[in-house]
């Protein structure tokens, strides 16, 4: 009885120690708080073994460049700013409870010390660092400034921008739970207030556009509240992007 409850003791050590594994050519992503400000952190394992990726703070959503290196659980990120050294993510990554990434950020002069700690919240793949998303036209920037775009005109209830960049008919809730499908930019405009209502404006409003999740149905804000993907007449040489699905 000793050795089978040894057993089960080691066995339970083993599970909530172990380390999650990163695979080569594959974003993951992190949201959790830097001290007390919420980020956004997302890295990605290239073929020669070396890390890179971006963090941002959600208020500002403008991208912070990272490079490093993993050594069995543990993780060394140096940021950038202007090309220059700013700081350093010391930290360990867990699958044990919620898939993590926990550790200190140190400031390049030492004098600064602050915890962090976030939790895995997508993972997507990816053939090329510089080309997080893959299926679409134009460049990362691009997808991004347009959800930008999205996002901003929401909070704005700009109603003509928003009906001139969706892909009809489209299906989404009117009153929060009556379905419906809008058929053009008219009846896009006359139910816009059904359907980007309060509650979903504010949800809107806390969801970050840096390193958004994507699969081959597009690009998704949030949780899937919204999704983009190419305009269907798109090409590499002139493209443009629409919206594809509103889930409120």
């Amino acid at each position: 009885m000793r050795n089978i409850l040894l057993t089960l003791l080691l066995l339970i050590i083993s599970i909530h120690g172990q380390a999650l594994q990163l695979d080569k050519n594959r974003w993951y992503d992190f949201e959790g708080k830097l001290g007390k400000s919420e980020i956004r952190l997302s890295i990605y394992l290239q073929d020669n073994g070396q890390l890179k990726g971006n963090y941002c703070y959600k208020m500002y959503e403008s991208k912070i460049q990272l490079s490093g290196r993993i050594t069995g659980d543990k993780i060394e990120l140096t940021e950038f700013l202007n090309g220059k050294p700013n700081g350093y993510f010391s930290g360990e990554i867990y699958t044990d409870n919620a898939d993590r990434f926990e550790g200190s950020w140190t400031s390049n002069s030492k004098t600064k010390s602050i915890t962090f700690k976030t939790t895995l919240s997508s993972a997507c793949a990816s053939d090329s660092f510089d080309k997080r998303y893959a299926g679409f036209y134009g460049s990362d920037d691009d997808v991004e400034n347009f959800m930008k775009l999205v996002k901003s005109s929401v909070l704005k209830g700009d109603k003509e921008w928003i009906a001139n960049h969706i892909s009809y008919p489209i299906k989404t809730n009117i009153f929060k739970n009556k379905a419906i499908t809008i058929k053009n930019k008219r009846q896009l405009i006359a139910h816009f207030d059904q359907i980007f209502h309060q509650e979903f404006k504010d949800m809107i409003k806390s969801f970050c556009v840096c390193n958004m999740f994507n699969n081959y149905q597009g690009v998704m804000l949030g949780r899937g509240q919204i999704w983009i993907n190419n305009q269907p007449d798109s090409s590499e040489e002139k493209f443009n992007y629409t919206i594809t699905a509103i889930n409120n």
